[in-house]
C-alpha cells in the first residue's frame, strides 16, 4: 500500500473518532497517577494508552489541569507511537488544557503505549487534578470504531505537608503497601532465610511485561530479622550492602523505565546477613518496528499460492510470532524463530483478498500491516453437451461434455435447484481434459426427480482455478407410459389422467342415470294418463253396450259393440307406443 494512501486512510479513520461507537476495550491514562511535589518543582507526566489487546491506529483527547496550581512548561513527543498528527498537541489559549488528534499508519497494540510527555511546574500549594476529556481511541479495523472504555487522570499534591491525595483507583492497593515493623527481634542460632519477594504489578519474573505502574516489592519479615538491605539495578547478581534505616515489609521503587531490572534483598539477624534474593522485572512497552508487506509477483497474479515478504524487529524483548489473517479465515501463527522472511499463502480462490499480518514481541506489543491481493482466474471451461432430460427409472447416467485448456482438471458439481433456484450440491467429480482440450464425464449415480444444473471450473497443476460456468437446466422425471407426439405422460401423470377419466366417467354415468330416470318418469306418467283415458272410454262403451242389451233395438247393440272394438284397438296402439317410449 502506498504511503499517500495510508495517510488518507488514517485521516479518514480519525474523522470517525468522535461519532463512532463499538466494542469498548482501550483506555487512556496518566502516569504517575499520584505523587507529591514541592512548590517550584518541575515534573513530567506521561499520557498512555492501554489497548487491552485491540489493534488501534488513532486517538484524541483533551488534557486539563488547574492553571492556578500548575504551569505548563512543554510537550515532548519523543518515543510517541503516533507519527501522524491531525491536531498537534498544543497549549490552549487559556493555558488550562492540551488537545490532540494523533494516529499511525500501522495498527499497534500494547499495555502502555506512549502518546507524549507534558512537563509542569508547581507554582502554588494545593491539590492538582489532571483529567482527560473528549477522548476516543480508534480500532485499526478500517471502520473507525471507537474502542475506548475509560480514562484515568492523575492527582498531585503540591507543597510541604500536603497529604497524599486520594484517587478512585490507586495504582497500588492499600493492602499491598509496605508496613513498618516495630517489635524486638528474637534471637536465632543461624543466619536468616532468603527473602521471598513478590511484586503485585509484575507477578511473573519469566515474562516480559508491557505495562507501567508504581513498583512495590513485598516480603514477609521473620521474627528474628532486625535489618533489611534492598537495591534495584539491571545486574542479575548484585549483593546489596546498605541497610534500610527502618524495617519494612517491602519497598516502593516508583515507575521503572523499559528494560530488564532486578530487585535484590537480604535479611540480617543477630548472627549476620543471610543469602540474597533476586527478582527479575522485564519491561517492554514499545511496539515492534513498523514493516511493509511485499508481494513477489505483484498485487495481481494468477498464482493461487503467492509469496509475500515481510519482517520486522524489536529492540528489547524481540519478536515472538507473526499472526497472518486472510480475509475472514482462521488466523495463522508463525513463531519468529521458524520464519525466514518469505511466506507462501495457502491456496486462494480467484478474487480479491485482504491479508493482515501482525508482529508480536515477547511482551505482547504488536504492530500490523496489510496488503490487498487479487488472484486472477485462469480461462474457464465450456460445456458443449449435456443430457437435458433423464428418467429416474433408467440406469442411463447424466452425460456432460466440453472443452478446456489441455491437460487441466475440470471440477464438476451437480446441483439440485430448490426453491428460489437455490442450488444444493448432490455430486462432485473431477475429470481431465485431453491434449486437444476435450473432456467428458458421466454421472452414474441416479438422481431423484427434480431440476438440476451442472457447474464446471478448471484447475491447473499449480492449483489455480477458473471462474465457474453453469449448464442449462436438466430435468429428471418418471419415464412416460403414454406418448403421443410431443405429448408425454409418465407414471404419475398417467395415474392422474386415468383418475380424472374415472371421475369424469362416474360423474357422467350418475348424470345420465338421473337424466334417464327423469325422462322415464315423464314417459310413464304420460302413458298412464293415456291408458286412463282409454280405459275410461272402454268403460263408457261397456255401459253403453249393457244398456243396448236392455233395449229392444238391435241397432244400438251393434253400434255399442263397434265402438268398443275401436277403443280396444286404440288402447293396443297406445300401449305399444308407450312401451317403446319407455324403452328409449
Amino acid at each position: 500500500m502506498k504511503i499517500g494512501q495510508r495517510a488518507i486512510l488514517v485521516f479518514l479513520s480519525l474523522l470517525f473518532l468522535i461519532s463512532a461507537k463499538g466494542v469498548l476495550a482501550a483506555s487512556i491514562y496518566i502516569l504517575p497517577e499520584q505523587e507529591n511535589y514541592e512548590r517550584g518543582a518541575e515534573f513530567d507526566i506521561d499520557l498512555k494508552i492501554d489497548s487491552e489487546g485491540e489493534s488501534i491506529n488513532a486517538a484524541e483527547a483533551r488534557i486539563k489541569w488547574p492553571s492556578s496550581v500548575l504551569e505548563f512548561i512543554s510537550i515532548n513527543k519523543g518515543g510517541s507511537v503516533f507519527n501522524f498528527w491531525v491536531e498537534e498537541p498544543e497549549l490552549s489559549i487559556d493555558s488550562r488544557s492540551v488537545y490532540f488528534i494523533g494516529g499511525t499508519a500501522k495498527g499497534i497494540s500494547g499495555g502502555s503505549l506512549q502518546i507524549f510527555k507534558i512537563r509542569f511546574k508547581a507554582i502554588s500549594g494545593g491539590i492538582a487534578d489532571i483529567s482527560i476529556a473528549d477522548a476516543a481511541v480508534t480500532g485499526a479495523d478500517g471502520k473507525g470504531t471507537n474502542v475506548l472504555s475509560k480514562t484515568k487522570g492523575g492527582s498531585f499534591g503540591i507543597g510541604v505537608g500536603v497529604i497524599q491525595p486520594r484517587v478512585s483507583e490507586p495504582a497500588t492497593p492499600e493492602a499491598q503497601q509496605p508496613v513498618l515493623i516495630e517489635r524486638p527481634a528474637v534471637l536465632s542460632a543461624r543466619l536468616p532465610q532468603k527473602p521471598e519477594i513478590s511484586v503485585p504489578l509484575y507477578v511473573d519474573q519469566a515474562k516480559w511485561q508491557n505495562h507501567l505502574g508504581e513498583i512495590v516489592a513485598l516480603w514477609d519479615v521473620p521474627e528474628d530479622v532486625t535489618r533489611v538491605s534492598v537495591t534495584l539495578d539491571q545486574s542479575p547478581n548484585t549483593i546489596p550492602v546498605s541497610a534500610e534505616k527502618e524495617l519494612f515489609t517491602g519497598k516502593k521503587f516508583g515507575i521503572l523505565k523499559e528494560g530488564v531490572h532486578y530487585i535484590h534483598a537480604r535479611f540480617r539477624n543477630n548472627i549476620g546477613w543471610g543469602p540474597v534474593a533476586h527478582y527479575r522485572i522485564a519491561i517492554d512497552v514499545t511496539p515492534p518496528l513498523g514493516f511493509e508487506i511485499y508481494a513477489i509477483e505483484g498485487e495481481a497474479t494468477d498464482n493461487p499460492t503467492p509469496i509475500i515478504q515481510f519482517e520486522t524487529s524489536d529492540a528489547l524483548s524481540g519478536i515472538a510470532e507473526y499472526q497472518i489473517k486472510i480475509d475472514d479465515e482462521e488466523t495463522l501463527k508463525i513463531k519468529a524463530g521458524e520464519f525466514s522472511g518469505d511466506f507462501t499463502l495457502p491456496l486462494q480462490v480467484p478474487g480479491a483478498h485482504k491479508i493482515v499480518i501482525t508482529a508480536f514481541d515477547q511482551a505482547g506489543n504488536s504492530v500490523a500491516d496489510d496488503i490487498n491481493l487479487e488472484i486472477l482466474p485462469i480461462p474457464s471451461p465450456s460445456i458443449t453437451f449435456i443430457t437435458r432430460e433423464l428418467f429416474s427409472e433408467e440406469e442411463t447416467g447424466l452425460v456432460v461434455k466440453g472443452t478446456a485448456l489441455s491437460s487441466v482438471h475440470v471440477i464438476l458439481q451437480v446441483q439440485q435447484l430448490l426453491r428460489n433456484d437455490i442450488g444444493e450440491m448432490v455430486a462432485k467429480e473431477i475429470t481431465i481434459a485431453d491434449e486437444k482440450g476435450n473432456w467428458e464425464f458421466t454421472f452414474a449415480e441416479p438422481l431423484r426427480n427434480g431440476r438440476y444444473v451442472v457447474s464446471a471450473k478448471s484447475q491447473d497443476a499449480r492449483g489455480a482455478l477458473s471462474l465457474a460456468i453453469t449448464s442449462q437446466e436438466i430435468r429428471v422425471k418418471n419415464k412416460p407410459i403414454i406418448q403421443i407426439g410431443f405429448f408425454q405422460l409418465g407414471l404419475g401423470e398417467t395415474t392422474l389422467f386415468l383418475l380424472l377419466i374415472l371421475v369424469a366417467g362416474f360423474g357422467g354415468g350418475v348424470w345420465f342415470y338421473r337424466r334417464r330416470r327423469e325422462k322415464l318418469a315423464l314417459r310413464v306418467g304420460f302413458t298412464e294418463s293415456e291408458i286412463t283415458k282409454i280405459f275410461k272410454l272402454i268403460r263408457e262403451d261397456v255401459e253403453l253396450l249393457s244398456k243396448a242389451y236392455q233395449t229392444p233395438t238391435p241397432g244400438d247393440e251393434e253400434y255399442a259393440m263397434k265402438r268398443l272394438r275401436e277403443n280396444i284397438q286404440k288402447m293396443e296402439v297406445y300401449l305399444k307406443k308407450g312401451v317403446e317410449k319407455i324403452k328409449q
